[in-house]
Order: C-alpha cells, then sequence, then structure tokens
C-alpha cells in the first residue's frame, strides 16, 4: 500500500514538475496543475490525520469539476462558463464543502443530505459524462495529430480513473477502490508519455499557430522536393476550392473537405496545420467566412446582417456574431458603423 501511494505521488509530482513551464501562458496547464494537486489530496486522504481530513476530503470532491474543465480548456476554442454545466460543477464543489462546516456526510440525513452530498454526486456523474462529450464531440477540430492523439489519451484515462473514483465513492463501495493502485496506473500512463519525450506535443494551446514557428519547423526539417510539389498540389486546389467559396457551405465538416479534395482525413488536416498555420478546423473556415462577411458588411451597407451571415455559411445570427467579435473584436453593426465613419 505505502510503496504503490509513494510510486503514484511520485508519478503525480513528475506530471505537475513537467507542466510548470506551461502555466503563464495556458489556462488549461494551470487547470491541469490544480487537477493534479487535487488527486493528491485523494491519494493522501488515508494517510492524512484526522483533523485535517477535510482538506483532503475537499480536494477530492473538486476532481469531477476539474476534469470537466480541463476538457473544456484542452479542446474547445474558448470557455463557455456561462451554462448549466458551470452550474453543476460549482455546486458538485461548493455543495460539500459548506455542508461539511455544519455536519460530516455520515451524520447527515433528509434535505440536508440530499442538498449537502446526494444532488452534487448525481451532478458529478452528468458532468464528467459531459466533459466525454467534449472529447469526443471537438476531437476532430484539432488539426494537430500527434497533439490530437495525446490529448484524447491522456483525457481518457484521467476521466476514466476519476468516473471510476465518482461512481465508487457514490454507490457506497470506495472501501473497494485502492486509491493507490488507481492513481498510479493513470499516473504511469501519463508518465509514459512524458518519458518518451512527448509531452510537449501536449499543447495546451488552440487556434492559430504562429507563423514564425511553422517557418522555423519547415527550415529546419525541409522535406524532399517531390514532396514539396505533392504539398504545394493540395495546397493550390485547396486554395482554388476556398476562393470558389466552398467555406460557405453549411455545417461544412472536415471529413467533407477532405471528400471533396478526395484526399484522406489525415492528409487534409496536415494540409490545413502545416501549410496555413491553423490548429483548429473551425478557426480556419471562420477567418475565411469572417473575411467575406467583412468586406459585404462595407461594400452592402443595406443589406440585412442577417443575409449576410446566412450567405457565408452561418446558421444563426448568434454563431456569426461571436464567431465575428472573435476576429474583429467588434460586433458586425459596430464594425459597419465604424467603416462608415471613416
Amino acid at each position: 500500500m505505502m510503496i504503490l501511494t509513494g510510486f503514484g505521488l511520485a508519478c503525480l509530482v513528475i506530471l505537475l514538475i513537467a507542466t510548470t513551464r506551461e502555466l503563464r501562458r495556458s489556462s488549461a496547464a494551470r487547470v491541469f496543475a490544480v487537477f493534479l494537486i487535487a488527486s493528491c489530496g485523494f491519494l493522501l486522504h488515508p494517510l492524512t490525520p484526522t483533523p485535517w481530513q477535510w482538506l483532503t476530503l475537499n480536494l477530492e470532491v473538486m476532481l469531477p469539476a476539474l476534469f470537466w474543465l480541463l476538457c473544456q480548456a484542452t479542446f474547445r476554442h474558448r470557455l463557455n462558463l456561462v451554462s448549466i454545466w458551470s452550474v453543476m460543477a460549482l455546486y458538485s464543489v461548493l455543495a460539500p464543502w459548506i455542508a461539511r462546516v455544519f455536519y460530516s456526510h455520515h451524520n447527515a440525513s433528509g434535505l440536508a443530505r440530499f442538498f449537502g452530498w446526494e444532488l452534487g454526486e448525481v451532478f458529478e456523474l452528468l458532468i464528467i459524462a459531459n466533459g466525454f462529450w467534449i472529447v469526443l464531440a471537438d476531437w476532430p477540430t484539432d488539426l494537430v495529430e500527434p497533439r490530437r492523439k495525446l490529448r484524447a489519451l491522456v483525457l481518457f484515462v484521467a476521466g476514466t480513473a476519476v468516473l471510476l473514483v465518482a461512481l465508487a465513492f457514490n454507490l457506497n463501495i470506495a472501501y473497494a477502490i485502492n486509491r493507490a493502485l488507481v492513481v498510479s496506473i493513470a499516473g504511469v500512463a501519463v508518465t509514459t508519455f512524458l518519458l518518451q519525450g512527448r509531452f510537449g506535443e501536449l499543447s495546451f494551446k488552440s487556434g492559430l499557430a504562429p507563423l514564425s514557428d511553422i517557418k522555423q519547423q519547415e527550415q529546419s526539417t525541409p522535406p524532399p522536393l517531390p514532396h514539396v510539389d505533392f504539398q504545394k498540389e493540395h495546397a493550390d486546389r485547396l486554395a482554388n476550392l476556398m476562393a470558389a467559396g466552398y467555406y460557405r457551405t453549411e455545417h461544412l465538416t472536415l471529413k467533407m473537405l477532405a471528400e471533396k479534395l478526395n484526399l484522406p482525413e489525415y492528409r487534409t488536416r496536415a494540409l490545413i496545420n502545416k501549410q496555413l498555420g491553423y490548429r483548429n478546423f473551425n478557426d480556419y473556415i471562420n477567418q475565411l467566412r469572417i473575411a467575406e462577411a467583412s468586406k459585404s458588411l462595407v461594400t452592402e451597407p443595406d443589406t440585412p446582417i442577417l443575409n449576410i451571415a446566412l450567405d457565408v455559411g452561418y446558421r444563426s445570427l448568434s454563431s456569426f456574431n461571436r464567431a465575428f467579435r472573435e476576429i474583429q473584436q467588434s460586433t458586425p453593426t459596430e464594425f459597419r458603423q465604424k467603416t462608415e465613419i471613416t
């Protein structure tokens, strides 16, 4: 037991040290660091003196919410913290924290037990399930192939461990779960990537890759000439297709684009990532759509904004406004009024 606990703790500490270099520039890395600290609390709880077990219990209860938040920060282009899922995640953490101030879990009953723990336990399972859905739903839009695979695998390992623990505690069979074993297995799986020198590929950043980084990489490892010609041919086909307005297609996916180019998905993904510098497929399409919409807002001042949004491929005005604000740093109305003044 003590050997497994020490081994699991060592894995967590190694991962925490490896994450420190990303802390300043990545919100997801910070969430991951807190997730590791909460995992340490879960692992050390049986060895913690009774007067201090409230601290490890409070760390434990954070794990499902942190897993959900980590999925959001890693796979979503932007955090959506104003949602019912955020409310459930926050409740699952705060309710037992507050309830534990007045009574223990074992002594609570009736409404106090329901609102203090049981409702939060249901929310824990729901937000874990939503975290898995985020991984599955947004995973295909990531254009960086190694990072895509490693992210999914690491989050799957972490999510399975969290789900196993949540089920065990919520079903009152926690005694059957060896904390050290669970953490050790998850820690070994994640640390393996680190020891292979591949943990750096788990970049916690999304969006457009710096063009300087791409150019530097191309200069340091130039591909053979035939490969360059081959890639240029595909890049030209992609450019011609988009110049013809294919990006206006509603519900456009990477799979649809790959079929249109008659290329495998992984080649299409690499084409957009390595040739154009994008790390997310939706970023690429939004840039093209908003560029055309911006021109239309200026050249067609009498055309309703909704019409322009539909013309460039958006299904609703809200999704268009959101993408426009993110790229142009203003609403379509503000952008049109500003250009009219100038």
